[in-house]
């Protein structure tokens, strides 16, 4: 019955439908450029994950190989972040009748041609898992190992570990709890120590990343997006496994 009346969820179209619709709906109103495009869409159980690209016209590439900037997505990230976290996600609980336990927009990265970034949004429920049955069979054991090689480094595992397999080509995975109180009290010494812990928690995340996949076979996945989020006290990461299909999917 909720999934009838949810006609945003019915399928990955769909929700790339309304996802771009709520998006022009609110530049529009607040009168912002769409500076870059939604290029792909993906879920997987509780988790939401896309692809933003901005590409770079002739004269905006020349200006590059000349030394200038002219990267409107990486200039005007913080009030894109900004609309997002204000107006795009209170609309999606409404619309999706589900609240939204964490987002992450990366920092944008930039090519010659183009500059592009990924968001994820997780869910409090699983509100995509009818979109992918027998979807990420090993995702649980996945966490279940990164979860132990914390513990066994950090001699303290961090208190939620999720790893959704989203489509052939990517996966998400969100730590969550990793300060300890020690390490909390640690960072608030000065901004020097808070950036050795965000480091040291980003190479700890990718340490136990690499050997997850090495036991289940996924050695050639490739970690593409990794930060840490201060106010959630989270590791958010994106991983290819397939950097051919990546590729492709940037291209124009």
């Amino acid at each position: 019955m909720w999934l009838k009346k949810n006609l945003y969820l019915q399928s990955i179209q769909s929700i790339l439908d309304y996802q771009k619709n709520l998006r022009r709906k609110i530049y529009e109103h607040y009168q912002f450029p769409e500076l870059t495009q939604i290029k792909h869409i993906t879920v997987g159980r509780q988790v939401e994950l896309i692809v933003y690209v901005e590409y770079f016209s002739k004269w905006e590439r020349a200006l590059l190989d000349y030394g200038g900037e002219h990267d409107n997505f990486k200039k005007y990230y913080p009030l894109i972040l900004n609309i997002i976290q204000k107006h795009i996600l209170p609309q999606k609980e409404k619309d999706y009748a589900a609240h939204i336990r964490y987002f992450h927009l990366f920092k944008p990265c930039s090519r010659q041609i183009l500059s592009y970034s990924i968001s994820l949004t997780v869910y409090d429920d699983n509100i995509f898992k009818h979109l992918t049955k027998g979807q990420g069979s090993s995702d649980d054991s996945l966490a279940a190992d990164i979860s132990r090689y914390y513990r066994e480094q950090n001699q303290r595992g961090p208190e939620w570990v999720t790893v959704v397999s989203l489509d052939k080509t990517f996966i998400a995975i969100i730590i969550s709890g990793v300060t300890s109180p020690f390490w909390y009290r640690y960072q608030q010494i000065s901004p020097e120590s808070k950036i050795f812990f965000k480091n040291a928690i980003k190479q700890l995340s990718r340490e136990a990343i690499d050997i997850a996949f090495k036991n289940h076979n996924l050695a050639g996945t490739r970690i593409l997006f990794s930060d840490f989020q201060w106010e959630k006290d989270a590791i958010f990461i994106v991983a290819i496994r397939d950097m051919e299909s990546w590729e492709k999917l940037l291209s124009i």
